[in-house]
This record gives C-alpha cells, sequence and structure tokens, in this order.
C-alpha cells in the first residue's frame, strides 16, 4: 500500500461521547497535531448539533448512515442522512476518497478499556494493531473484517482505510480523565506508527499479539409487545472480553429463570449492556480469541 499522509481524527459522531470531542479541543489548543508534521492532520466534529444537545444522535444514528445505496439516495432527507451526504463530500466520496486513513473517536458505556476496532485484516492494519499492542498492553484489539457487507456503514467507510478508537466505560455526556488519557495514548500510537510505516520502520514489531474476532450478537428476550423478559446476568455484567464457556449463565429472566449460552465455542463478550443499543434490546456482541501472526502479512 501506498504511503499514508492524509488522516482524518473525527469526533462527535455521537454528540454524546466526549472524549473524542474533548481530545480534539485538548490537541488544538496545546499544539499537539504538530507532533506529526509529516502528516497532513484535519479535525472535524462530525455531528455538531448532537454535539450541542449531548445526545448521541438528532433523528439517526449518523454511524450508520454511509451505505453507498444510502449515499446516492436523494429521497433520505433526514437530518443525519443529509449529514452523512455532507461528509461523504467531505471526505470522499466513498470509494474515491483523497483521505487515507480516518481515526474515529468514540465512547461506550460498556467495560472495553481501550479498543482498536479494525475493519481489515492486512499488513497496514495488522502492524498497527502488533504496534499499538505491543506499547500499550492493556489495549484490546477487536477485527470486525467479517462483518456483513450490509452492516458496514459506519463513517469511517468513507476513507480509504478507517479505524475507530472505542473507550470505556464512561456515562454518556460525562467526561472522565482516565477515559480521555486512554484514548489520547491510544490515538498517538495510531499516528506513530503511521510515519514509522510510511518510513518503512516498523523491523521492532512483536511476533504475534492477540486479538478479537467478531462472531455474532446476542439480544435480550423480549415478549409481543416488545418489553424485555430477560437482563444480562450480574456474572456477566461489566466483565467485557472475559471468557464464556458454553452453559454459562449469560442472562437471567426477572422471575429468576437463568439463559445459558448455547454457542458451541469459547466467547468473549463485549459491548455488554451499551447503554446506546437499547432499542435493539442488545444483549452484548461475541467474539473469538484469536492470535496473529506478523510474519503472515509482511
Amino acid at each position: 500500500m501506498h504511503n499514508i499522509t492524509r488522516v482524518a481524527l473525527v469526533g462527535g459522531t455521537h454528540g454524546n461521547e466526549l472524549s473524542g470531542i474533548y481530545l480534539l479541543k485538548k490537541w488544538d489548543k496545546t499544539s499537539q497535531f504538530a507532533r506529526w508534521p509529516q502528516l497532513e492532520l484535519t479535525q472535524t466534529i462530525a455531528n455538531p448539533r448532537a454535539c450541542e444537545h449531548s445526545v448521541r444522535y438528532m433523528e439517526t444514528d449518523l454511524n450508520r448512515e454511509f451505505a453507498l445505496e444510502d449515499l446516492q439516495n436523494y429521497r433520505l432527507v433526514g437530518y443525519e442522512q443529509l449529514l452523512a451526504k455532507k461528509l461523504n463530500q467531505q471526505f470522499g466520496p466513498r470509494g474515491r476518497s483523497p483521505v487515507e486513513l480516518m481515526i474515529d473517536l468514540h465512547n461506550t458505556t460498556s467495560n472495553m478499556g481501550a479498543c482498536l476496532m479494525l475493519l481489515r485484516k492486512d499488513a497496514f492494519n495488522i502492524g498497527m494493531a502488533a504496534y499499538v499492542k505491543d506499547r500499550m498492553p492493556e489495549a484490546v484489539i477487536y477485527f470486525q473484517d467479517n462483518l456483513p457487507k450490509e452492516r458496514k456503514r459506519f463513517l469511517i467507510s468513507v476513507a480509504q482505510q478507517g479505524v475507530t478508537v472505542e473507550v470505556g466505560p464512561q456515562p454518556n455526556s460525562v467526561l472522565q480523565q482516565e477515559t480521555l488519557e486512554l484514548m489520547e495514548t491510544m490515538t498517538a500510537h495510531i499516528l506513530d506508527y503511521v510515519v514509522l510505516y510510511n518510513d518503512d520502520k516498523l523491523a521492532s514489531l512483536p511476533a504475534g499479539f492477540e486479538a478479537f474476532q467478531y462472531t455474532e450478537d446476542l439480544v435480550l428476550p423480549t415478549d409481543e409487545q416488545g418489553q424485555r423478559l430477560a437482563m444480562v446476568s450480574k456474572r456477566l455484567d461489566r466483565r467485557d472480553f472475559h471468557p464464556v464457556e458454553p452453559g454459562d449463565v449469560i442472562m437471567e429472566t426477572f422471575d429468576g429463570v437463568p439463559i445459558c449460552w448455547e454457542g458451541d465455542y469459547t466467547a468473549y463478550p463485549l459491548f455488554i449492556n451499551e447503554a446506546a443499543y437499547h432499542r435493539s434490546h442488545s444483549a452484548m456482541s461475541m467474539s473469538q480469541r484469536i492470535v496473529l501472526r506478523c510474519a503472515d502479512y509482511f
């Protein structure tokens, strides 16, 4: 792949996730962007109106409005639908974007720590994951390259390459120092990596690293009226990326009946009880632990 020089940093894709918004403000005020003179860095608050109201979105989730067919459908005229078309013009168009890397900064209410979320397994992304994990051992590397095409409707899909920095737990519309610092550290490592990648100075990458691979999503059971019949088990809540074996209790009905994991593999849940997914009654996503060797990609 050619060098990565045009890099877009984005916060406020969801207006109530404050770490990315304030990290960009902090770096702008302290001239931190000058630390990477080799890169053409831009910063953008994606959904300023949602940020002003401190809500995830005004009408629809902006980070689900970037499917190519939706961007080309001018009958979709909701606020975020039009905003997505505007951002596609700014960063894209999708499929022909001059932006070589987009870093989208997010918070989660789930206890996921500092999580680097990747949509591809190629040399650039594998090297980035290895570099970040080596220098930030507490970081979690999560691949969702196997998501169905129709679900890859994220803002980062507009750019040639895109990654998400997802840090939590942090309540919506709250700013916490520890969470902001984790996001700052991970984002700086990503930018340091890009400079080294461009200069072909990655000889010090570790031989391999642990990561997690998306497998499926689990929802809470509901009745005919759409009311929940169960909740995430207290044995699992706030234990993102901890192993769940087949037969382990993962949910419990309100009258105390346990619901067990019926999969045939050891799963590592994430986005457990994510507040933003309440409308879909999402309980968690599942993943499997994988080990990746850098030599397979370089």
